[in-house]
């Protein structure tokens, strides 16, 4: 496993089911609110601030304000938000960043994920996905969805990378 991390330099999830629980609640005014995990969110910006070079994108089926402005705050390099067909997003993201399918880790739960689970080096689903999503994964994360799920990834790539202690120290000598 850790050899196919080491050489990831996009990492890419879909939303709802993998940075939430799958859950929105959608009030009367037809206003969305979702639940992210913040340490999710804190291992997007532990990413960004070791600078592993390693690119960040979201692709999500279902098109979102609050997928938008999560993205923004967490300072996310490309979301395709409301797309059904990842896979072109998946093809444009190759092409932008001149990558190879092993140098691409997803994260999907769901059925319109599996062309891209199929395709990259590093493929990723949760436990509350369908068995028949699942096993398209190289890795079946321990935490689910929206629960830090994301962050277990994100431990493993920064891991990938060499000594993850002293990697934890400089970002820590960053913060201090």
């Amino acid at each position: 496993m850790d050899k196919n991390l080491k050489n990831i330099k996009l990492f890419i999830c879909d939303v709802d089911g993998i940075l939430t629980d799958g859950q929105f609640i959608k009030d009367t005014a037809g206003e969305e609110s979702k639940s992210f995990n913040v340490l999710d969110g804190v291992g997007f910006v532990m990413l960004r601030l070791l600078d592993l070079g390693i690119k960040t994108a979201w692709i999500t089926g279902r098109e979102s304000a609050t997928t938008e402005s999560r993205a923004e705050e967490l300072q996310i390099d490309d979301v395709y938000n409301g797309v059904i067909r990842k896979i072109d997003s998946y093809n444009e993201l190759k092409k932008k960043y001149n990558l190879e399918d092993d140098e691409i880790c997803f994260m999907g739960d769901d059925i319109i994920d599996i062309p891209i689970l199929e395709k990259v080096g590093f493929a990723v689903s949760v436990p509350n996905a369908p068995d028949y999503v699942a096993s398209y994964a190289h890795l079946i994360t321990k935490n689910t969805g929206g629960k830090g799920a994301v962050r277990e990834v994100i431990d493993l790539i920064i891991a990938s990378r060499g000594d993850f202690d002293q990697l934890l120290d400089q970002l820590l000598s960053e913060l201090r």
